[in-house]
Protein backbone atom coordinates (compact mmCIF):
# COMPACT_ATOMS: atom_id res chain seq x y z
CA UNK A 1 0.00 0.00 0.00
CA UNK A 2 1.35 3.61 -0.54
CA UNK A 3 1.01 6.07 2.63
CA UNK A 4 -0.31 9.64 2.04
CA UNK A 5 -0.26 11.90 4.54
CA UNK A 6 -3.75 13.77 4.92
CA UNK A 7 -3.03 17.35 6.31
CA UNK A 8 -0.16 19.22 5.82
CA UNK A 9 0.03 20.54 9.46
CA UNK A 10 2.43 21.12 12.53
CA UNK A 11 1.45 17.81 13.72
CA UNK A 12 2.38 16.16 10.68
CA UNK A 13 5.92 18.43 11.52
CA UNK A 14 6.21 17.09 14.50
CA UNK A 15 5.28 13.60 13.93
CA UNK A 16 7.98 13.61 10.99
CA UNK A 17 10.59 15.48 13.32
CA UNK A 18 10.00 13.05 16.22
CA UNK A 19 9.98 9.92 14.37
CA UNK A 20 6.91 8.46 14.29
CA UNK A 21 6.53 8.58 10.42
CA UNK A 22 9.81 6.73 10.12
CA UNK A 23 8.59 3.66 9.32
CA UNK A 24 6.30 4.61 6.10
CA UNK A 25 7.53 5.14 2.54
CA UNK A 26 5.46 8.45 2.36
CA UNK A 27 4.78 8.43 -1.32
CA UNK A 28 2.22 11.52 -1.51
CA UNK A 29 0.38 14.48 0.67
CA UNK A 30 -3.31 15.30 0.83
CA UNK A 31 -4.79 18.67 1.62
CA UNK A 32 -8.12 20.60 1.67
CA UNK A 33 -6.43 24.09 1.62
CA UNK A 34 -6.67 25.17 -1.44
CA UNK A 35 -3.60 27.68 -0.38
CA UNK A 36 -1.76 23.97 -0.18
CA UNK A 37 -2.77 22.62 -3.27
CA UNK A 38 0.27 22.11 -5.84
CA UNK A 39 3.02 23.31 -3.69
CA UNK A 40 5.92 21.15 -2.34
CA UNK A 41 6.71 19.57 0.81
CA UNK A 42 9.16 17.65 1.59
CA UNK A 43 9.36 16.95 -1.64
CA UNK A 44 5.97 15.54 -2.30
CA UNK A 45 3.35 17.46 -4.10
CA UNK A 46 0.45 18.02 -2.24
CA UNK A 47 -2.60 17.15 -3.99
CA UNK A 48 -6.59 17.15 -3.17
CA UNK A 49 -7.41 14.10 -1.59
CA UNK A 50 -9.25 11.64 -4.40
CA UNK A 51 -9.19 7.65 -3.90
CA UNK A 52 -7.31 5.45 -5.33
CA UNK A 53 -7.32 2.01 -3.85
CA UNK A 54 -3.76 0.95 -3.47
CA UNK A 55 -3.04 4.32 -1.01
CA UNK A 56 -3.65 4.26 3.24
CA UNK A 57 -4.38 7.75 4.13
CA UNK A 58 -2.83 8.71 7.36
CA UNK A 59 -4.54 11.22 8.80
CA UNK A 60 -2.06 14.14 10.61
CA UNK A 61 -3.99 16.77 11.99
CA UNK A 62 -5.67 17.62 15.45
CA UNK A 63 -8.51 15.19 16.69
CA UNK A 64 -10.42 17.71 16.81
CA UNK A 65 -10.92 17.29 12.88
CA UNK A 66 -11.22 13.74 12.61
CA UNK A 67 -14.39 13.11 11.77
CA UNK A 68 -14.22 15.97 9.32
CA UNK A 69 -11.57 14.34 7.39
CA UNK A 70 -13.14 10.70 7.94
CA UNK A 71 -16.28 11.16 7.11
CA UNK A 72 -14.68 12.70 3.61
CA UNK A 73 -12.10 9.67 2.99
CA UNK A 74 -15.54 7.17 3.58
CA UNK A 75 -17.27 9.04 1.13
CA UNK A 76 -14.45 8.71 -1.19
CA UNK A 77 -13.86 5.02 -0.52
CA UNK A 78 -11.62 4.54 2.03
CA UNK A 79 -11.99 2.07 4.61
CA UNK A 80 -8.20 1.26 5.82
CA UNK A 81 -6.33 4.52 7.34
CA UNK A 82 -4.20 5.53 10.55
CA UNK A 83 -4.38 7.85 13.03
CA UNK A 84 -2.25 9.24 15.73
CA UNK A 85 -3.52 9.96 19.33
CA UNK A 86 -2.02 11.81 22.05
CA UNK A 87 -1.30 9.48 25.03
CA UNK A 88 -0.73 10.89 28.71
CA UNK A 89 2.66 12.56 29.67
CA UNK A 90 3.08 13.39 25.89
CA UNK A 91 3.68 11.64 23.04
CA UNK A 92 1.15 9.86 20.19
CA UNK A 93 0.20 6.26 19.73
CA UNK A 94 -0.81 4.95 16.60
CA UNK A 95 -3.92 3.32 15.63
CA UNK A 96 -4.69 1.43 12.55
CA UNK A 97 -8.68 1.11 11.03
CA UNK A 98 -10.42 -0.84 9.17
CA UNK A 99 -13.82 -0.75 7.78
CA UNK A 100 -14.12 -2.64 5.34
CA UNK A 101 -16.18 -5.20 7.25
CA UNK A 102 -19.14 -2.51 7.19
CA UNK A 103 -21.14 -1.47 3.89
CA UNK A 104 -21.06 2.65 4.73
CA UNK A 105 -23.36 3.32 2.22
CA UNK A 106 -26.25 1.33 3.69
CA UNK A 107 -26.16 2.59 7.05
CA UNK A 108 -25.88 5.45 6.48
CA UNK A 109 -29.54 5.25 6.09
CA UNK A 110 -30.13 2.54 8.43
CA UNK A 111 -27.53 2.63 11.77
CA UNK A 112 -29.40 3.68 14.72
CA UNK A 113 -26.87 4.75 17.72
CA UNK A 114 -28.43 3.78 21.12
CA UNK A 115 -26.05 6.22 23.33
CA UNK A 116 -25.95 4.24 26.34
CA UNK A 117 -24.65 6.79 29.49
CA UNK A 118 -26.58 4.87 32.68
CA UNK A 119 -27.78 1.47 32.59
CA UNK A 120 -29.96 3.04 35.58
CA UNK A 121 -31.87 3.86 32.44
CA UNK A 122 -34.47 1.83 30.92
CA UNK A 123 -35.51 3.30 27.37
CA UNK A 124 -32.27 1.90 25.50
CA UNK A 125 -32.82 -1.04 27.49
CA UNK A 126 -35.95 -1.41 26.64
CA UNK A 127 -35.52 -1.05 22.83
CA UNK A 128 -32.49 -3.71 23.06
CA UNK A 129 -34.65 -5.91 24.84
CA UNK A 130 -37.53 -5.76 22.50
CA UNK A 131 -34.96 -6.51 19.82
CA UNK A 132 -33.47 -9.88 20.93
CA UNK A 133 -36.72 -10.83 22.10
CA UNK A 134 -38.05 -10.63 18.60
CA UNK A 135 -40.72 -7.92 19.62
CA UNK A 136 -39.62 -5.47 17.20
CA UNK A 137 -40.05 -4.94 13.12
CA UNK A 138 -36.68 -2.80 12.57
CA UNK A 139 -37.51 -3.10 9.07
CA UNK A 140 -33.66 -2.40 7.77
CA UNK A 141 -32.59 -0.22 10.60
CA UNK A 142 -29.79 -1.73 12.63
CA UNK A 143 -29.51 -0.80 16.37
CA UNK A 144 -26.32 -0.67 17.78
CA UNK A 145 -25.03 0.44 21.51
CA UNK A 146 -22.73 3.56 21.38
CA UNK A 147 -20.50 4.92 24.60
CA UNK A 148 -18.05 7.53 24.43
CA UNK A 149 -14.61 5.26 24.00
CA UNK A 150 -11.97 6.92 21.89
CA UNK A 151 -10.42 3.13 22.17
CA UNK A 152 -12.99 1.74 20.68
CA UNK A 153 -12.26 0.41 16.95
CA UNK A 154 -15.50 1.46 15.75
CA UNK A 155 -15.79 5.13 17.42
CA UNK A 156 -15.52 7.14 14.39
CA UNK A 157 -17.27 4.51 11.96
CA UNK A 158 -20.41 5.01 14.23
CA UNK A 159 -20.66 8.46 14.69
CA UNK A 160 -19.93 9.23 10.96
CA UNK A 161 -22.10 6.86 9.74
CA UNK A 162 -25.37 6.65 11.96
CA UNK A 163 -28.75 7.76 10.28
CA UNK A 164 -30.03 8.28 14.10
CA UNK A 165 -28.79 8.65 17.68
CA UNK A 166 -30.89 7.85 20.13
CA UNK A 167 -30.53 9.54 23.92
CA UNK A 168 -32.10 9.41 26.65
CA UNK A 169 -30.43 12.13 29.03
CA UNK A 170 -28.01 14.06 26.87
CA UNK A 171 -25.85 13.99 23.98
CA UNK A 172 -22.42 14.48 24.31
CA UNK A 173 -21.01 15.29 20.90
CA UNK A 174 -23.61 18.16 20.67
CA UNK A 175 -22.02 21.33 18.67
CA UNK A 176 -18.97 18.80 17.20
CA UNK A 177 -17.89 19.63 13.86
CA UNK A 178 -18.48 16.60 11.30
CA UNK A 179 -21.87 14.91 13.61
CA UNK A 180 -24.96 15.32 10.93
CA UNK A 181 -26.96 12.68 12.27
CA UNK A 182 -30.50 13.48 13.89
CA UNK A 183 -30.90 13.04 17.60
CA UNK A 184 -34.03 11.81 18.96
CA UNK A 185 -34.48 12.16 22.55
CA UNK A 186 -36.26 10.19 25.02
CA UNK A 187 -35.60 11.09 28.24
CA UNK A 188 -35.90 9.19 31.37
CA UNK A 189 -39.03 10.46 33.64
CA UNK A 190 -42.31 12.14 33.48
CA UNK A 191 -41.66 15.78 35.10
CA UNK A 192 -43.04 16.34 38.50
CA UNK A 193 -39.77 18.09 39.90
CA UNK A 194 -39.28 21.37 38.30
CA UNK A 195 -36.43 21.84 35.60
CA UNK A 196 -33.87 23.87 34.02
CA UNK A 197 -36.03 26.80 33.15
CA UNK A 198 -38.46 26.32 35.92
CA UNK A 199 -36.30 25.76 38.67
CA UNK A 200 -36.73 27.91 41.74
CA UNK A 201 -33.26 29.42 41.20
CA UNK A 202 -32.24 28.58 37.67
CA UNK A 203 -29.32 30.40 36.78
CA UNK A 204 -29.86 31.24 32.52
CA UNK A 205 -26.25 32.23 32.32
CA UNK A 206 -24.95 28.72 33.12
CA UNK A 207 -27.54 26.90 31.50
CA UNK A 208 -27.49 28.25 27.81
CA UNK A 209 -25.71 25.24 26.49
CA UNK A 210 -28.16 23.08 27.94
CA UNK A 211 -30.93 24.83 26.15
CA UNK A 212 -29.36 24.78 22.60
CA UNK A 213 -28.69 21.44 23.27
CA UNK A 214 -32.72 20.36 23.94
CA UNK A 215 -33.33 22.87 20.80
CA UNK A 216 -30.97 21.22 18.50
CA UNK A 217 -32.62 17.29 18.98
CA UNK A 218 -34.44 16.13 15.88
CA UNK A 219 -37.27 15.01 17.74
CA UNK A 220 -38.24 14.34 21.69
CA UNK A 221 -40.62 11.47 22.36
CA UNK A 222 -43.89 12.27 24.19
CA UNK A 223 -46.37 10.67 26.45
CA UNK A 224 -48.58 13.40 25.07
CA UNK A 225 -49.56 17.22 25.56
CA UNK A 226 -49.17 17.45 28.79
CA UNK A 227 -46.01 16.28 29.06
CA UNK A 228 -44.96 17.95 26.00
CA UNK A 229 -46.04 21.43 27.48
CA UNK A 230 -43.95 20.35 30.94
CA UNK A 231 -41.01 19.95 28.85
CA UNK A 232 -41.30 22.76 26.78
CA UNK A 233 -41.67 24.92 29.56
CA UNK A 234 -38.55 23.64 31.23
CA UNK A 235 -36.14 23.39 28.18
CA UNK A 236 -37.86 26.32 26.05
CA UNK A 237 -38.57 23.73 23.33
CA UNK A 238 -41.04 23.97 20.25
CA UNK A 239 -43.85 21.78 20.05
CA UNK A 240 -43.11 20.84 16.85
CA UNK A 241 -39.95 18.61 18.12
CA UNK A 242 -42.44 16.31 19.90
CA UNK A 243 -43.98 13.22 18.71
CA UNK A 244 -46.19 11.50 21.02
CA UNK A 245 -44.95 7.86 20.94
CA UNK A 246 -45.16 6.77 24.57
CA UNK A 247 -41.80 5.70 26.42
CA UNK A 248 -39.89 2.60 25.06
CA UNK A 249 -39.38 1.70 28.88
CA UNK A 250 -42.99 0.98 29.59
CA UNK A 251 -42.95 -1.26 26.76
CA UNK A 252 -41.56 -3.73 29.55
CA UNK A 253 -43.74 -3.27 31.88
CA UNK A 254 -45.87 -5.49 29.83
CA UNK A 255 -43.91 -8.03 28.38
CA UNK A 256 -41.36 -8.99 31.13
CA UNK A 257 -41.76 -11.00 34.47
CA UNK A 258 -40.82 -8.57 37.44
CA UNK A 259 -40.99 -11.30 39.91
CA UNK A 260 -39.08 -13.86 37.73
CA UNK A 261 -36.34 -11.31 37.74
CA UNK A 262 -35.73 -10.27 40.86
CA UNK A 263 -36.35 -13.57 42.51
CA UNK A 264 -33.33 -14.36 40.16
CA UNK A 265 -31.16 -11.70 41.75
CA UNK A 266 -32.54 -11.47 45.35
CA UNK A 267 -33.38 -15.07 46.49
CA UNK A 268 -35.41 -14.20 49.79
CA UNK A 269 -38.08 -12.45 47.53
CA UNK A 270 -39.55 -15.67 45.69
CA UNK A 271 -43.21 -16.48 46.27
CA UNK A 272 -43.57 -12.78 48.32
CA UNK A 273 -45.32 -9.64 47.03
CA UNK A 274 -43.33 -7.10 46.21
CA UNK A 275 -43.20 -3.42 48.16
CA UNK A 276 -40.73 -1.24 46.35
CA UNK A 277 -39.83 1.89 48.18
CA UNK A 278 -37.53 3.62 45.45
CA UNK A 279 -37.74 7.96 46.38
CA UNK A 280 -36.09 10.49 44.56
CA UNK A 281 -32.26 11.46 45.10
CA UNK A 282 -32.15 14.18 47.48
CA UNK A 283 -28.30 15.89 45.98
CA UNK A 284 -26.88 15.18 42.73
CA UNK A 285 -24.37 17.05 40.99
CA UNK A 286 -24.35 20.40 43.30
CA UNK A 287 -28.26 19.91 43.14
CA UNK A 288 -30.17 19.85 46.56
CA UNK A 289 -33.54 18.42 46.37
CA UNK A 290 -35.34 19.31 49.70
CA UNK A 291 -33.84 17.96 53.08
CA UNK A 292 -31.07 15.30 52.99
CA UNK A 293 -33.30 13.81 56.27
CA UNK A 294 -36.91 13.20 53.63
CA UNK A 295 -36.50 9.59 53.48
CA UNK A 296 -38.86 7.31 56.00
CA UNK A 297 -36.06 5.79 57.60
CA UNK A 298 -35.54 9.28 58.59
CA UNK A 299 -38.59 9.58 60.46
CA UNK A 300 -38.39 10.47 64.35
CA UNK A 301 -41.07 7.53 64.90
CA UNK A 302 -39.65 5.36 62.17
CA UNK A 303 -39.76 1.48 63.36
CA UNK A 304 -37.51 -1.01 61.41
CA UNK A 305 -38.52 -3.90 63.51
CA UNK A 306 -42.37 -2.97 62.79
CA UNK A 307 -41.77 -3.19 59.25
CA UNK A 308 -39.87 -6.63 58.83
CA UNK A 309 -42.58 -7.91 61.33
CA UNK A 310 -45.31 -6.68 59.40
CA UNK A 311 -43.57 -8.32 56.09
CA UNK A 312 -42.93 -11.74 57.93
CA UNK A 313 -46.52 -11.66 59.23
CA UNK A 314 -48.12 -10.94 55.18
CA UNK A 315 -45.45 -12.59 53.58
CA UNK A 316 -44.20 -9.39 52.05
CA UNK A 317 -40.75 -8.76 50.98
CA UNK A 318 -39.59 -4.37 51.50
CA UNK A 319 -37.32 -3.81 48.21
CA UNK A 320 -35.05 -0.55 48.53
CA UNK A 321 -34.20 1.49 44.82
CA UNK A 322 -32.07 3.87 46.26
CA UNK A 323 -29.52 6.71 44.59
CA UNK A 324 -26.23 4.77 45.11
CA UNK A 325 -25.14 8.23 47.39
CA UNK A 326 -27.99 6.95 49.83
CA UNK A 327 -27.31 3.47 49.86
CA UNK A 328 -25.41 3.41 53.23
CA UNK A 329 -27.94 3.91 55.44
CA UNK A 330 -29.72 0.45 54.45
CA UNK A 331 -27.52 -1.95 53.27
CA UNK A 332 -26.77 -3.65 56.73
CA UNK A 333 -30.52 -4.14 57.46
CA UNK A 334 -30.60 -5.62 53.79
CA UNK A 335 -28.09 -7.97 54.47
CA UNK A 336 -29.44 -9.04 57.73
CA UNK A 337 -32.94 -9.21 56.96
CA UNK A 338 -35.30 -12.31 55.31
CA UNK A 339 -37.71 -9.93 54.23
CA UNK A 340 -35.81 -6.61 53.01
CA UNK A 341 -32.93 -5.96 50.00
CA UNK A 342 -31.46 -3.50 48.24
CA UNK A 343 -31.67 -3.48 44.32
CA UNK A 344 -28.69 -1.62 43.32
CA UNK A 345 -26.78 -1.21 40.24
CA UNK A 346 -24.53 -4.21 40.76
CA UNK A 347 -27.56 -6.27 41.27
CA UNK A 348 -29.08 -5.10 37.82
CA UNK A 349 -25.67 -5.59 35.71
CA UNK A 350 -26.70 -5.39 32.00
CA UNK A 351 -30.39 -5.23 32.84
CA UNK A 352 -32.40 -2.14 33.59
CA UNK A 353 -34.62 -1.50 36.25
CA UNK A 354 -37.98 -1.39 34.40
CA UNK A 355 -37.41 -5.44 34.08
CA UNK A 356 -38.18 -5.53 37.58
CA UNK A 357 -40.73 -2.49 38.21
CA UNK A 358 -43.62 -4.41 37.20
CA UNK A 359 -42.56 -7.19 40.78
CA UNK A 360 -43.72 -4.18 42.46
CA UNK A 361 -47.60 -5.22 43.89
CA UNK A 362 -46.87 -1.81 46.27
CA UNK A 363 -45.05 1.31 45.03
CA UNK A 364 -43.61 3.70 47.52
CA UNK A 365 -42.29 6.70 46.78
CA UNK A 366 -42.39 10.64 47.26
CA UNK A 367 -41.23 13.10 43.80
CA UNK A 368 -39.88 10.41 41.97
CA UNK A 369 -41.17 10.18 38.42
CA UNK A 370 -41.18 6.29 38.20
CA UNK A 371 -44.87 6.37 39.91
CA UNK A 372 -46.03 7.91 36.47
CA UNK A 373 -44.91 4.85 34.41
CA UNK A 374 -46.16 2.89 37.00
CA UNK A 375 -49.43 4.27 36.80
CA UNK A 376 -49.82 2.12 33.89
CA UNK A 377 -49.90 -1.31 35.90
CA UNK A 378 -53.07 0.09 38.28
CA UNK A 379 -51.65 -1.11 41.09
CA UNK A 380 -51.59 0.83 44.74
CA UNK A 381 -49.08 3.93 45.39
CA UNK A 382 -48.13 5.28 48.67
CA UNK A 383 -46.58 9.09 48.80
CA UNK A 384 -44.32 9.39 51.32
CA UNK A 385 -44.03 13.45 52.17
CA UNK A 386 -41.93 14.60 55.20
CA UNK A 387 -40.20 17.63 53.30
CA UNK A 388 -42.63 19.04 50.59
CA UNK A 389 -42.06 22.57 51.94
CA UNK A 390 -38.64 22.51 51.42
CA UNK A 391 -38.35 20.20 48.33
CA UNK A 392 -40.50 23.41 46.82
CA UNK A 393 -38.32 26.06 48.06
CA UNK A 394 -35.18 23.91 46.47
CA UNK A 395 -35.99 22.80 43.42
CA UNK A 396 -39.70 23.40 42.47
CA UNK A 397 -42.28 21.18 41.63
CA UNK A 398 -43.94 21.84 38.05
CA UNK A 399 -47.67 20.77 38.89
CA UNK A 400 -50.27 21.59 40.99
CA UNK A 401 -51.62 21.10 42.91
CA UNK A 402 -49.57 18.51 43.58
CA UNK A 403 -51.77 16.15 45.19
CA UNK A 404 -53.98 15.47 42.37
CA UNK A 405 -51.31 14.49 40.62
CA UNK A 406 -50.14 11.63 43.30
CA UNK A 407 -53.18 9.43 43.22
CA UNK A 408 -52.27 7.44 46.36
CA UNK A 409 -52.74 8.28 49.89
CA UNK A 410 -49.60 10.87 51.42
CA UNK A 411 -48.15 9.94 54.69
CA UNK A 412 -46.34 12.58 56.67
CA UNK A 413 -45.53 9.82 60.05
CA UNK A 414 -44.40 6.32 60.22
CA UNK A 415 -47.50 5.47 61.93
CA UNK A 416 -49.73 6.74 59.01
CA UNK A 417 -47.26 5.19 56.78
CA UNK A 418 -48.29 1.49 58.35
CA UNK A 419 -51.52 1.96 58.67
CA UNK A 420 -52.03 2.93 54.79
CA UNK A 421 -49.54 0.07 53.63
CA UNK A 422 -51.94 -2.48 55.89
CA UNK A 423 -54.78 -1.38 53.80
CA UNK A 424 -52.85 -1.92 50.58
CA UNK A 425 -51.75 -4.97 51.27
CA UNK A 426 -55.00 -6.43 52.30
CA UNK A 427 -56.85 -5.13 49.07
CA UNK A 428 -58.31 -1.95 50.48
CA UNK A 429 -57.94 0.17 47.24
CA UNK A 430 -58.94 3.20 47.68
CA UNK A 431 -57.27 5.29 45.14
CA UNK A 432 -58.12 3.35 41.98
CA UNK A 433 -60.17 5.50 40.77
CA UNK A 434 -57.74 8.71 41.31
CA UNK A 435 -55.30 6.73 39.38
CA UNK A 436 -58.03 5.99 36.49
CA UNK A 437 -59.11 9.46 36.04
CA UNK A 438 -54.75 10.62 36.46
CA UNK A 439 -54.08 8.10 33.44
CA UNK A 440 -55.25 10.14 30.74
CA UNK A 441 -53.20 13.46 31.34
CA UNK A 442 -50.12 11.47 31.53
CA UNK A 443 -50.17 8.61 29.01
CA UNK A 444 -52.06 9.03 25.54
CA UNK A 445 -51.31 5.41 24.72
CA UNK A 446 -51.32 2.57 27.29
CA UNK A 447 -50.07 -0.50 25.88
CA UNK A 448 -46.46 -2.43 24.54
CA UNK A 449 -46.10 -0.52 21.37
CA UNK A 450 -44.28 2.70 22.10
CA UNK A 451 -40.89 1.36 20.85
CA UNK A 452 -41.98 0.20 17.91
CA UNK A 453 -44.19 3.67 17.28
CA UNK A 454 -40.11 5.21 17.46
CA UNK A 455 -39.47 2.72 14.73
CA UNK A 456 -41.90 3.81 12.81
CA UNK A 457 -41.32 7.18 13.06
CA UNK A 458 -37.67 6.39 11.74
CA UNK A 459 -39.14 4.25 9.41
CA UNK A 460 -41.69 7.18 7.71
CA UNK A 461 -39.17 9.58 7.83
CA UNK A 462 -36.43 7.26 5.85
CA UNK A 463 -38.90 6.76 3.50
CA UNK A 464 -40.36 10.10 3.01
CA UNK A 465 -36.50 11.50 2.54
CA UNK A 466 -36.17 8.83 -0.73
Amino acid sequence: MRIYLFGISKLAERLKKEGYLEEYLIEGLFDNATEKLGSINWGLLVEKPFYAPDIKPVLTVKESYYIDMIRQLLDLGYRKFILFHSVPGGGYEKREYDYSCYNYEEDRGYLVLLYLEYHSYSNIGALKYLEKTGRLNLYSFRMKIFEVDKKNPDYYYDLIAAKYIITERSWGFFGQDGIETKVIQMWHGFPLKAMEHMMTEYNAEGNRCTEKQWNSFDYILSYGLNYTVFMSACYGTLRRQYIVTGMPRNDLLYVTDGKENLGSKILASKGKKILLYMPTFRELEGTKNGRDDGYLFYWNDFDLNKIQSFCRENNLFFLFKLHPSDTSRVVSWCVESDCMGLLTEEILGEQCLYEFLNAADVLITDYSSVYFDYLLLDRPILFTDSDAESYEKNRGFIMEPVDFWRPGPVVRTFEQFMQELGKAVNGQDAYKEARRRLMPYVHYYQDAGSSQRLIDLMRFEHEAEY
